[in-house]
């Protein structure tokens, strides 16, 4: 962990002219488990970063697991310069956190959320997990409940995802685990929309519902397409242009800082692919996309070119516009990717 926590200083040096020289909005503390670091390496990381880069009054996300949440953790976080707390709690029902192999219990879940509100931290966002297959019928409606009792201004929620390369993955080959079916997942996803709904709190991305004033600068900021410098193995970066991404071995990481290289792999952005992006980002969100951007940027015409898609969508309810701006609708959110691809054009 030393070495990782000396490299990142070491990359951030190395680094620090690729936002060319433009206000820091947001920090985020994420990509794993940050709340394993000791609060002294992350006090350490903000103040080089405040050495470094010019931050304009940021929001500050620390990923924390529950069981690393403490009163005196949370007040040296707050003196640190952390401002929003993002914890991990996928579910409040037992059987379910041993099943996704957690290390936190139902009960400390709940305590967690409540130290880091009497402790002063006032944004606050929750991760949940839906599509269980080992959830008893009913167990998601509960979960949601026990969210919007907590009274947080964020919650965050997924639908399980099996990928081939993992546990998961392997056990589904075996025939050990089979995913929940789709229409019971998208009935979940409907229930979530509507229960967080009726207590305030918007869909204003596809898996985040928040409060208003409470939306996540650092990911809109993602979606939105704007440059975003990534520090640590793993870590990407992206400058409008191109896109590159760290090692993600640590060893190798931190040997190759420590001579002065940064270890990452580039992509350079060519063709239709921010166009494909735009498209895919701004229909999983509520700002949606705009036929007069497309054009400006891509000088594609977007409503001539697709106009066969965007009827069929208009017409099965799918798909709305309002004042040049082409938006899902709560069933189109549904096929979102889906959607999307039928928009994209292939690399010229």
């Amino acid at each position: 962990m030393d070495a990782v926590l000396k490299a990142i200083h070491s990359e951030m040096h190395l680094r620090s002219s690729y936002l060319a020289g433009s206000e820091v909005n947001t920090v985020y503390f994420g990509g794993g488990t940050p709340s394993v670091v000791g609060t002294d390496a992350i006090a350490r990381l903000l103040d080089a970063v405040r050495n470094r880069f010019v931050l304009a009054h940021p929001e500050i996300t620390l990923e924390a697991n529950p069981d690393d949440i403490s009163p005196a953790v949370v007040r040296q976080w707050l003196a640190a310069g952390v401002n929003r707390v993002s914890i991990g709690i996928q579910s409040f029902y037992e059987p379910d956190l041993r099943w996704l192999n957690r290390s936190h219990s139902a009960s400390q879940a709940d305590a967690a959320v409540k130290t880091c509100q009497d402790t002063g931290i006032e944004n606050i966002t929750i991760d949940l997990i839906y599509g269980i297959p080992v959830s008893p019928e009913g167990q998601w409606e509960k979960n949601i409940q026990t969210a919007l009792g907590l009274e947080v201004p964020h919650i965050s929620a997924y639908c399980l995802t099996i990928e081939e390369k993992t546990v998961f993955g392997h056990r589904r080959r075996k025939g050990e685990l089979r995913p929940q079916p789709d229409d019971q997942s998208a009935a979940q996803f409907m229930m979530l929309l509507e229960r967080l709904a009726a207590e305030g709190l918007m869909c204003y991305e596809v898996s985040n519902f928040a409060r208003p004033g409470f939306e996540s600068r650092h990911n809109s900021a993602y979606w939105s397409g704007q440059p975003y410098l990534g520090l640590g193995p793993s870590a990407h970066s992206y400058n409008g242009e191109s896109r590159q991404w760290n090692v993600s071995n640590n060893h190798v990481y931190a040997r190759e800082i420590s001579a002065g290289k940064v270890p990452f792999t580039l992509e350079q952005l060519e063709g239709y692919t921010l166009y494909n992006e735009y498209v895919m980002m701004g229909l999983r969100t509520r700002e949606g996309i705009r036929p007069a951007e497309i054009t400006a940027r891509w000088g594609i015409a977007f409503e001539e070119e697709f106009s066969r898609e965007i009827e069929d969508l208009r017409a099965c309810g799918d798909l709305e516009a309002t004042e040049d701006v082409y938006k899902l609708t709560v069933s189109g959110l549904l096929k979102a990717d889906r959607i999307a691809a039928g928009f994209f054009k292939l690399t010229a």
